[in-house]
Formats: structure tokens, C-alpha cells, sequence
């Protein structure tokens, strides 16, 4: 059967949408033996490009920053 009680009926709402477009950039250092020609190292960093020029070089600094503090190999491990 049916109950009373408070509240019950329908309720109106609305949603709204919002989209939001950005590049990603990703960094690639390969490192190699320059006698064995084989790959020593990979480093790698993403981040979201800026959208004014003038704020990519700095962009790139960071992310070479982020790379290189993995470099050297182990290095972490002997701080």
C-alpha cells in the first residue's frame, strides 16, 4: 500500500556540461653507448602545454628538470 510521511513527490534539477581542450606534451631523452650503439637510459616527462609561447620554454625547463632528477640510474638510492 501506500505510505504518508514527509517529503516524496518529484523534484526538477538541470546538469550542465562543461568541456575543457588541452595538449599534453611528453618529453623523450634516449641515452646510448656511443661505443655499442645500445640504449643505456630512457628518461621521460609529461605535463599540459601552455597555451602561450611564451611560457612553453619554461614548460620544457620543468620537464627536463623532472627527467634529468632520475638521472643517474640509482642515483636516488645513494641520496
Amino acid at each position: 500500500g501506500w505510505r504518508g510521511g514527509w517529503g516524496g513527490g518529484m523534484a526538477m534539477g538541470s546538469a550542465t556540461t562543461q568541456v575543457h581542450t588541452y595538449d599534453v606534451g611528453t618529453l623523450v631523452v634516449d641515452m646510448f653507448d656511443a661505443r655499442t650503439k645500445q640504449a643505456v637510459w630512457r628518461g621521460t616527462a609529461s605535463g599540459t602545454v601552455p597555451s602561450s609561447p611564451d611560457k612553453v620554454n619554461a614548460a620544457v625547463d620543468a620537464g627536463l628538470d623532472k627527467l634529468f632528477a632520475a638521472y643517474p640510474p640509482g642515483a636516488s638510492a645513494a641520496r
